[in-house]
């Protein structure tokens, strides 16, 4: 198989399962609280992901480069996750 298409998909993957995670933490919390605003939650979440995985990547460089920084491009994957469904999301609830 050729390899630039085994990356593209697993990139794939991770990008359905990011986009499904967020989705269902977004109905779940509709579910919970249907009439509060839970679009600030998603902001919040998504900066806060962002900065740890940041912080990581940062912390991590300092031992050179390897699979290791996997450990902070992930959370920034993550939030960058939420921050576009943040975007997405109605804003009239």
């Amino acid at each position: 198989m050729n390899p630039i298409i085994l990356v593209m998909l697993i990139v794939g993957f991770f990008l359905a399962l990011g986009i499904i995670t967020v989705f269902m933490e977004y109905k779940k919390q509709k579910l919970l609280k249907p009439n509060a605003t839970i679009n600030k939650k998603f902001l919040v979440k998504g900066v806060n992901t962002i900065a740890v995985g940041l912080a990581l990547l940062i912390g991590l460089n300092t031992m050179g480069r390897g699979p290791w920084l996997l450990g902070g491009l992930i959370p920034i994957f993550i939030g960058n996750f939420y921050m576009i469904f943040y975007l997405f999301i109605d804003k009239e609830n």
